[in-house]
């Protein structure tokens, strides 16, 4: 909490403890401790309203403090070793997936060009689902290529006995 608000939200309490003690004291008798007791709680009921709403962001034009929940699937493709944006054969890609669904994933790595071929492809399995990341490395196989490439994500599912891929996402890389 910030230093300010704290300090708002006590003084307003201190003065509200203060006016409540005024009202018991004068066993509710008195009209005007009544009325300040009424006034310091709609103060603290605003401010909190302000002040939490004040420090919030959020998608589109009005003001919230909900997060929104993070899409299942959510990917990040990084070079393990390093943040150079240059990848090599023999490179690691770390492959995270935020909040899995699947119980495996496909990897693909495919030439970026008008008659795209496969690079390499490799597949993991995802042991506890209940993990909000699991990461998988991928080495990138000496297939001579240089050049722009697509990596690919699928998550994979059995349907009636079929295997079929779902596209989840994927990155453009350049290989040296």
């Amino acid at each position: 909490m910030k230093t300010k608000a704290f300090i708002v939200y006590v003084a307003l309490g201190v003065a509200f403890a203060a006016v409540s003690l005024w009202v018991i004291l004068s066993k509710g008798r008195n009209a005007k401790a009544i009325s300040a007791k009424y006034r310091l709680g709609g103060a603290m009921i605003a401010a909190m309203a302000l002040l939490s709403a004040a420090k919030c962001g959020g998608p589109g034009p009005f003001v919230t403090c909900y997060e929104p929940a993070m899409p299942p699937n959510q990917y990040n493709i990084s070079n393990k070793d390093t943040e150079d944006a240059q990848l090599n054969a023999g490179d690691i890609l770390l492959i995270q997936i935020y909040d899995p669904t699947f119980d495996t994933y496909r990897v693909r790595m495919l030439t970026r060009d008008n008659n795209p071929r496969l690079l390499q492809q490799a597949s993991f399995d995802v042991e506890d689902k209940s993990e909000y990341t699991v990461a998988f490395e991928l080495k990138i196989a000496d297939t001579g290529y240089i050049g722009e490439a697509d990596i690919e994500i699928y998550g994979v599912y059995v349907e009636d006995g079929k295997e079929t891929d779902s596209l989840i996402g994927g990155k453009s890389i350049v290989i040296y």
